[in-house]
């Protein structure tokens, strides 16, 4: 019996072992956790064996592997991952984005660039970041980037584009950055955000190879190219728009004459704007007779929820000689202001092609534009809401027959009574735009690697405006009596304007790269530029229209004006660009760039424009090989950029029409030379030095960037003035100024997966320091403003300059002890600071407040991501600090000419019995020196805290798509702008950045979803 045991049981054992090491068979599907679509090529290999496979077009994959096995999933990137093997069923893995890696070229002037050799200041915003998300144009997906300001002050359909500034404002001139699509100047707002992949801003020398237009930043745009795989992506959302912030006016009638009547008294009239009569027969009228005796909410009449939807379909492949991408997208979108004269639609075509003609050659053709129209109120969008912000509660809307009305009761500096849903549905004013920028390009390898590229590109803009303004009449509620709100002699009358412009664009380039001895590494281009602009206008006023029905411009009887103009700008540049590094630890980069324009005589036509810029890999070193960081460098660099920022002609004498001449008693027309011009006037001219750390550990999960700069503009272009003894003419443009920039720029990140979850958080801050260095000892009072500022050597461009606040004045004895600032001083009234001690308090007593009207000192944004197998949540935030704004007149005033006021004129003003207010004594502000001189009291704190985005998506799992034939299918919710944090409000910040009133277009908030799907 023994010796059969001993006989059997090695055999068992055997039997044994042989079944716990029999194969199991692994299947499974890969897919990008960032957009849920197959992973083609990944590879799958057994851990610690030469067991593997890789996945086939649809990411699937199949392999036998030892039971307990690990397999290792990697592919080029993203970040690797180990699973352990599973023979129930399919397993579905899915594989982290490496932000590193897919970051790691990104798009310099006349090239690429790996993102970890960069030597320069430069920021990149990859727009699958801002994936869902309401966008109507591109400049609106820039907010919360470091170094950059982004104001969005008309957010009107059809014309809500951002206003953009890159480490402050350096000039007089015109500030805004320059902008290329695909390397051709363009703008970024007539292209479809769903069309984008990248936007890359250069904040120093990396700006400089573009030389004369680069002293306010350059921002290149990558349009998305084909894929090798091919695919159909649709896209869309719906939503609904709102204001984010309105003023708290006062709608209550009763409330209204009561504090109006508070208002005319205190301010030293003895009549009361309303009788006790009035304003009884009003309360009583209004249970019975809502027509004639209102109780207007007139934010509720004249504004409703606005609506959106967005659709975008593109499909795209291509194989190893060819790729493409075509995409269509359609833009609806209703604003807040009722009726049909506030919407926008756009329509948009991108076409993206490149095919390989042999082992040389590669030609691409490229195709983005708009179709679009919009509309607005006839008597425009300022003075729509110039109208609402003067309505008053007591204003009635329709009679009952639908005709419009004005109050019967009599109001002071309401002569001719506005009315919001008149001047809302009458009339129209409709924009028409179709511009396309076509590009043809060839890429060609030479002998010796040498490589040639040249691209053309036409920018054609068409844009057709029809204007036309009825005849506007009110009605009184009691006795019929017809007002006209305009003058019959001028209307009805219509107006066409057409602008077309023609830009061509031209550049080629020979570049050569080599390694020498394994370890130096040298890059050389050179190339040039041609750009030519032309401009022409025509434009048209007709009255004499027997009535609105018909208002072509041949329909009325007497032409008002006809004018036009036509303009033509050429700038003609060489360039050039030399890199060099030894084994990627030492970069050194210069560039150089000689600009003609045709903005300048000749003489002064061309400027030449170098930069140096270098970094130190310093984790490349030995001694730092243990520090644990993946990458440590240091960058520096010095450059000079120029700005031709200088309107065309301004060197010649300007000649205008319409100057009568009296010759022997008789005038004869004639013209005559209207300016003095300096011929010798040349290129602004901005030297920047940056010093930056760019440093990353923990394997890449944290990240930080850090930036010092200093940026001085020189030769600064200003109009000067002459004595009016000199011919009384305009002063000649002439290099006066300088100004400097100095500020800070800091960058964190920090991402991780934990399983199946991952996170990641972000944050950026930007300090900017603006002073004025020279100005050759001249002082601008509200350059460029109708704020009370001032520009002068030492201090901040557009300070405030202002009285000095220091108080309210309490009792008769206190005001009589103080300065003497105007007859009606009384108790309740503003106290301000005597600064020159004269007893006096006027313009000589005014101080500058170190706060800018169109900078702030600083910028920040943070945000996070969540992500849980198919579930993302992402927030970001966006704000500014160290700003102030001013907005007076209607409602930001109380009682301007015959306007209302907001609740805390009622809650918070000065009285007797409320001695510790906020706010002075109530009074109307038309007129009134006493309270509503242009003083601190009234200067806001612009600063602001913006939920700029909060979206939630769900992509469903990839095995409930399959036997659909869809790669991915996701739902989202996204809320914009929902949430501000401001002290200031009666109105949105940002909307009025640099505005003396409150007549804009709102800020608007934004609740949407929708769903992604690719096929």
């Amino acid at each position: 019996m023994r010796s059969l045991l001993a006989a059997v049981l090695p055999m068992l054992l055997f039997i044994s072992a042989g079944l716990q090491a029999q194969d199991i068979t692994v299947k499974g599907k890969v897919l990008s956790a960032h957009d849920e679509l197959p992973l083609p090529g990944v590879s799958v290999q057994v851990k610690g064996s030469d067991v593997g496979t890789s996945t086939d077009i649809d990411g699937n994959f199949s392999l036998s592997a030892a039971p307990g096995s690990v397999l290792v999933f990697t592919s080029i990137g993203y970040l690797s991952s180990e699973i352990a093997a599973d023979a129930q069923g399919t397993m579905t893995v899915k594989l982290q984005p490496n932000l590193e890696e897919l970051e790691s070229v990104v798009v310099v002037g006349y090239g690429t660039q790996k993102k970890e050799n960069l030597t320069g200041a430069v920021t990149t915003l990859d727009l699958s970041t801002r994936e869902n998300e309401p966008l109507t144009n591109v400049s609106n997906a820039l907010h919360g980037l470091p170094g950059l300001f982004v104001n969005l002050g008309n957010s009107m359909p059809g014309v809500d584009r951002a206003t953009i500034r890159i480490r402050g404002v350096g000039t007089l001139n015109n500030n805004n950055p320059l902008v290329l699509v695909d390397g051709i100047e363009y703008s970024m707002d007539e292209l479809n955000p769903a069309d984008i992949a990248t936007v890359t801003v250069l904040k120093d020398a990396s700006a400089a190879i573009y030389g004369s237009r680069a002293a306010n930043g350059v921002i290149l745009v990558t349009t998305k190219e084909g894929t090798q795989r091919a695919q159909v992506t649709y896209n869309n959302y719906f939503g609904l728009q709102q204001p984010t912030t309105l003023p708290d006016a006062i709608w209550d009638p009763a409330v209204y004459m009561d504090l109006k009547n508070q208002a005319v008294l205190n301010s030293g009239k003895s009549t009361p704007e309303y009788s006790e009569e009035q304003m009884q027969e009003y309360i009583n009228g209004m249970a019975t007779d809502p027509i004639t005796y209102p109780s207007s909410n007139w934010f509720d009449i004249a504004l409703d929820n606005g609506f959106i939807q967005k659709h975008d379909i593109s499909a795209s492949g291509g194989g190893d000689k060819y790729r493409y991408r075509v995409s269509l997208g359609y833009l609806d979108r209703d604003g807040v202001i009722i009726g049909p004269n506030n919407n926008e639609r756009k329509y948009s075509l991108g076409l993206n092609t490149t095919a390989s003609l042999g082992e040389r050659l590669e030609i691409g053709l490229t195709l983005n534009g708009y179709y679009r129209d919009y509309t607005q109120p006839s008597y425009s969008n300022g003075d729509y809401w110039q109208a609402l912000m003067r309505s008053l509660p007591i204003m009635p809307d329709q009679l009952e027959d639908g005709r419009y009305s004005f109050p019967w009761i009599r109001t002071t500096g309401r002569n001719n009574w506005e009315h919001p849903r008149m001047l809302a549905l009458e009339g129209n004013d409709h924009k028409i735009v179709q511009r396309f920028l076509s590009t043809i390009y060839a890429n060609y390898r030479l002998p010796f690697d040498i490589q040639y590229q040249v691209k053309l590109g036409v920018d054609k803009y068409d844009g057709f405006r029809e204007r036309f303004i009825p005849q506007m009449a009110k009605f009184h509620p009691k006795t019929g009596a017809r007002q006209n709100w305009n003058n019959p002699a001028t209307a009805p009358r219509s107006y066409n304007y057409d602008d077309n412009d023609l830009n061509l664009h031209f550049y080629n380039t020979l570049s050569w790269q080599h390694q020498f001895a394994g370890s130096h590494n040298f890059s050389i281009m050179a190339g040039s530029d041609y750009h030519n602009f032309r401009q022409k206008t025509f434009d048209a006023q007709v009255t004499g229209y027997l009535d609105g029905s018909l208002p072509a411009l041949g329909a009325g009887s007497e032409r008002l004006s006809i004018g036009g103009y036509s303009t033509e700008d050429v700038l003609i540049s060489y360039f050039g660009r030399l890199n060099y590094d030894y084994n990627e630890k030492y970069l050194l980069e210069a560039t150089f760039r000689y600009d003609g324009s045709s903005r300048f005589a000749p003489g002064n036509r061309w400027g030449f424009f170098p930069s140096l810029s270098a970094a130190w890999r310093i984790d490349k070193e030995a001694f730092f090989s243990s520090s644990g960081f993946d990458l440590f460098k240091l960058r520096a660099s010095i450059a000079s950029l120029g700005n031709q920022a200088v309107d065309l002609y301004s060197y010649e004498p300007g000649v205008e029409l319409g100057q009568n001449y009296n010759f022997g008693g008789k005038l004869a027309p004639g013209a005559a030379t209207n300016s003095y011009t300096d011929p010798s006037i040349h290129w602004e001219t901005t030297t920047t030095y940056n010093i930056g750390l760019d440093a990353a550990l923990l394997d890449n999960r944290l990240s930080i960037t850090a930036d010092v700069y200093n940026k001085r503009t020189t030769d600064i272009l200003r109009t000067v003035n002459l004595p009016n003894q000199v011919g009384n003419l305009t002063g000649p443009k002439q290099n006066v100024g300088t100004v400097d920039n100095r500020g800070i720029e800091l960058v964190l990140q920090y991402r991780n997966n934990i399983g199946d979850f991952n996170y990641d958080v972000h944050g950026n801050v930007s300090y900017n320091k603006n002073k004025v260095i020279d100005l050759d000892g001249q002082i601008l009072y509200g350059d460029g403003t109708n704020l009370p500022t001032i520009t002068q050597e030492g201090d901040i461009m557009n300070a405030y300059y202002i009285l000095d606040a220091i108080g309210i004045f309490q009792t008769p004895e206190e005001v009589e002890a103080h300065a003497f600032q105007d007859n009606n001083t009384r108790p309740g009234y503003i106290k301000y600071r005597d600064v020159n001690g004269d007893d006096i308090i006027n313009g000589d007593d005014r101080i500058v407040v170190n706060a800018s009207s169109i900078m702030p000192k600083y910028t920040f944004g943070f945000g996070l991501n969540l992500g849980y197998k198919g579930f993302a949540l992402s927030a970001d935030f966006q704000g500014i600090a160290g700003i102030k704004v001013y907005p007076v007149d209607n409602l930001a005033m109380p009682f301007n000419n015959g306007a209302g006021a907001t609740w805390e004129w009622a809650t918070d003003a000065w009285t007797p019995e409320n001695r510790d207010a906020r706010l002075p004594i109530v009074t109307e502000s038309t007129g009134e020196e006493g309270n509503y001189r242009f003083s601190d009291f009234w200067v806001r704190d612009g600063s602001y805290l913006r939920l700029k985005s909060l979206q939630l998506s769900y992509a469903l799992p990839s095995s409930w798509l399959d036997q659909m034939k869809i790669k991915r299918l996701s739902v989202f919710v996204n809320a914009q702008n929902w949430i501000t944090f401001s002290k200031y409000d009666d109105f949105d910040p940002e909307a009025i950045v640099n505005a003396a009133s409150l007549y804009h277009y709102p800020m608007l908030k934004t609740f949407s979803g929708g769903i992604n799907v690719t096929f």
